[in-house]
């Protein structure tokens, strides 16, 4: 049976003071003397994130265009037959898969549905992971999914209104870190309120209590069919998180602010070969592997 695994933080004060690098947003709640729709404040200097290319629609159809907030790796291109290798490309899996997730709802705590995405999740050992994500009114749902057995193995719920900090921008690693550059970008959605994770926590590459998650696009997104597929683009999700956390944050907590952060986000990996050799040979994702699934 799937473990669920619920955050449960303190709130901030409107006191605390926080500090980061980068450019910087504050979304607020209502403004409790006007009633006004919550507000942006940016500061911060300018960022060289690449902002041109066009925005995904899903069903492969122009119904609307955003503005792309992450990089991609440049140059690179999955053909149909690579795209063909894993097993979540199917539409009909990724809509079974997402309709076994959905029996794990509960209308009472998660609220209205908004949507799934299929994107990677890069832990705290720099492996990257396949995993469908699912958001709704008040929460998002974090999947761990077999789309070769069609099994849920696991999952994680997230309160909207717990998450304090958003980071956008290019992955990097610390100026010592031999890994080899990353060269693309993603989010990172935080709900410590400013804790760091403990040693233990850290060492510990199965752990699952970590404040934090890094997603970028699937790997899906890469083959040129599928460039306007928002199930697989982490800018058609992040732009609906925002909404739907700002729409909490009225709710739950008018008088506070979620901080949004457009600078590097750093992985802490420094020669990692383990998670180099896993990248890779994306072992974290269902493929059929010349004859062998997993």
């Amino acid at each position: 049976m799937a473990a669920n695994t619920e955050t449960q933080n303190t709130t901030l004060s409107d006191d605390e003071q926080k500090t980061f690098s980068g450019a910087t947003l504050q979304i607020d709640g209502v403004d409790n003397q006007t009633g006004n729709e919550p507000g942006v404040e940016f500061t911060g200097p300018n960022t060289n994130f690449n902002r041109n290319r066009p925005g995904s629609v899903y069903g492969r159809q122009s119904i609307r265009s955003t503005t792309s907030r992450t990089s991609v790796r440049p140059g690179v291109i999955k053909g149909d037959n690579e795209a063909e290798t894993f097993f979540s490309y199917k539409e009909e899996n990724f809509n079974k898969a997402l309709e076994t997730c959905k029996k794990t709802m509960k209308d009472d705590i998660d609220g209205e549905f908004v949507g799934a995405w299929l994107l990677t999740a890069i832990d705290h050992w720099d492996n990257e992971r396949e995993r469908l994500i699912i958001l709704t009114k008040n929460c998002m749902l974090i999947y761990k999914y077999d789309f070769i057995l069609h099994k849920m193995e696991d999952y994680k719920r997230v309160m909207l209104h717990l998450i304090d900090t958003i980071c956008v921008g290019d992955f990097v690693y610390p100026p010592k870190s031999l890994m080899p550059l990353r060269q693309h970008g993603g989010i990172q959605i935080k709900w410590s309120h400013g804790e760091e994770p403990s040693w233990a926590q850290l060492w510990n590459p199965w752990c699952e209590s970590i404040p934090w998650i890094n997603l970028a696009h699937h790997p899906l997104l890469y083959n040129p069919k599928e460039y306007e597929t928002t199930i697989y683009n982490v800018d058609d999700f992040y732009e609906s998180l925002i909404q739907c956390i700002s729409n909490c944050y009225k709710e739950k907590r008018p008088s506070e602010k979620i901080t949004i952060v457009e600078g590097p986000i750093m992985i802490e990996s420094y020669a990692s070969l383990s998670s180099m050799v896993f990248n890779q040979s994306g072992l974290g994702f269902n493929r059929d592997r010349k004859g062998i699934s997993f």
